[in-house]
């Protein structure tokens, strides 16, 4: 791959399932931002947690499945293959060779913690951010604003899946997944 001009956004994260918000999220940038392409990035493990309910490689292929409708999305086992934590400063850096210009984009929720990113300083220096909008938090300045209200996040999703947030092409799978790997944790804690 040689460096073109070009502009690119990265949607980083753990898609612990990936969701219709997430899905809402990458259709709003590719409607509003002045890209060639987006980029979907699942975590291996993400430096702030301890591990995944679904293994990295099903959360890759969902992303896959999911994002199939449009040439524009990628999805990348960048991380993945790394088969470690993640730090978004490498990933960008990588990134950095073939393109131009890159917007980062994250959820509101993260927006308290990101000064606490793996070099946080130099990153800020080379990418331009991109917040999605969740429950009435505050997008400070300086940020580029994706209107996505959508009342729903993996953690809630892990804890009690209710497939009408989760994209009608991997449904099915995700539901199962989770349902079981729900069930067995209480079977696990009712035997304690």
């Amino acid at each position: 791959m040689e460096k073109r001009a070009s502009k690119i956004a990265i949607f980083g994260g753990s898609f612990d399932p990936p969701h219709l918000g997430h899905l809402e999220i990458i259709k709003k940038a590719l409607e509003r931002l002045d890209i060639d392409k987006i980029i979907v990035v699942p975590a291996y493990i993400s430096p702030f947690k301890k591990g995944h309910a679904a293994p990295a490689k099903l959360r890759l292929e969902w992303l896959k499945r999911m994002t199939a409708f449009d040439p524009r999305i990628e999805v990348s086992d960048i991380e993945i293959n790394k088969e470690g934590p993640s730090y978004t400063i490498d990933t960008v850096d990588h990134y950095a060779r073939f393109f131009d210009t890159i917007y980062f984009i994250i959820g509101a929720d993260n927006l308290k913690d990101l000064h606490k990113w793996h070099r946080f300083d130099e990153l800020d220096r080379k990418v331009r951010w991109v917040v999605a909008t969740r429950e009435n938090e505050p997008i400070p300045e300086g940020f580029i604003r994706l209107d996505v209200d959508m009342p729903i996040s993996s953690t809630e999703l892990r804890e009690h899946i209710d497939p009408k947030w989760i994209p009608e092409t991997i449904r099915e799978d995700v539901v199962r997944y989770y349902k079981n790997g729900n069930e067995k944790n209480q079977n696990i804690k009712e035997n304690d």
